[in-house]
């Protein structure tokens, strides 16, 4: 029997060889996932030729677009995935402020958050995020409005930085992604290795830091441990061996239950950020993947699970993160 391949594309009058868009969105999403970035752009770049507007590639696109600091496509590619009917809008729309945040378009960010939350079209479970997402955009307003060099290179004191909330902080750390971080070392240094900063705001200094190639040895306290990490030689959150065997634990397991399976991941991800650079302590894999397949049974189920160390650690990073 003939094999069916689908539709055939054409380039400039050229039949595209069955198969050729798939392989590059493919190659582009894995890229996205090993966070090398410049090699996403380059798959995507040759993807977007045949099919401008598909949705399944344009999120992460716009995402590895930022990444490598072409802040002004991002925003071109974010703005078609709104445009492309996608299901995840507000995600979506998330995305498309931060790129705007980025290229300094106060004005439109604000207008825009005003519309949607005036309009009821963000949800419940997201408007803190866009109200501290509108926050950010407003103090950074402020700040670049004064039109001084100085404070592109340190957007906040520590003091300032102590009294956000923890959603505040985390927002303001994310918005140095990308950034010139040089003279902002000194301050994230000292909000690493504070004990009253949150998990979160930790994790992201920690990463600014990695992202910086600081070589000087750090004191990190989470949730009652203690930890010397040097950032230049960490691996970052979620990338080390024992998140990524948990998780292909879990993906064997529930295979055939696609609406736990996305639940676990999604709670392994969150473990792995907020808790790190500290993970299940001596715990393997196979444990660890039947604590959380049980864990999501309880909250199904409502029925009590067994107070071991493991339960009790996997349930606090849960209930405490923000994520």
């Amino acid at each position: 029997m003939r094999k069916k391949y689908g539709r055939l594309r054409k380039k400039e009058n050229v039949i595209v060889f069955p198969g050729t868009f798939e392989k590059l969105v493919e190659n582009g999403h894995v890229a996205v996932e090993q966070e090398n970035y410049e090699l996403a752009v380059e798959a995507f770049d040759q993807a977007i030729v045949y099919e401008p507007d598909n949705p399944e590639f344009l999120g992460p696109y716009a995402v590895a677009l930022y990444e490598t600091k072409d802040f002004q496509r991002a925003k071109e590619i974010a703005a078609r995935l709104l445009h492309s009917g996608t299901a995840d809008y507000v995600d979506a729309m998330e995305l498309y402020l931060t790129i705007s945040i980025q290229l300094q378009e106060y004005d439109e960010v604000e207008m825009t958050i005003d519309a949607l939350i005036d309009e009821g079209i963000v949800p419940p479970d997201m408007l803190n995020k866009f109200n501290y997402l509108r926050e950010l955009n407003g103090r950074l307003s402020d700040r670049y409005a004064q039109d001084e060099p100085s404070y592109r290179m340190e957007l906040f004191t520590l003091d300032e930085f102590m009294k956000m909330d923890a959603l505040a902080q985390q927002y303001a750390l994310a918005s140095l992604e990308g950034s010139d971080l040089t003279d902002l070392v000194p301050l994230l240094a000292i909000i690493v290795a504070r004990d009253d900063v949150a998990p979160l705001a930790i994790t992201f200094a920690l990463t600014l830091l990695h992202q910086t190639g600081h070589s000087d040895e750090l004191t990190v306290r989470k949730f009652g441990w203690e930890k010397r990490i040097v950032p230049a030689a960490m691996t970052l959150p979620g990338q080390d061996d024992l998140t990524k065997q948990v998780l292909e634990e879990v993906d064997r397991r529930l295979l055939q239950d696609p609406s736990r399976l996305e639940m676990a991941q999604g709670l392994i991800e969150k473990f792995a950020i907020t808790a790190f650079p500290f993970g299940w302590g001596t715990h393997q894999a196979e444990e660890v993947a039947t604590a959380y397949v049980n864990y999501i049974e309880s909250l199904f189920s409502g029925e009590q699970l067994p107070e071991t160390a493991l339960n009790l650690l996997i349930q606090q990073i849960d209930n405490d993160s923000d994520l």
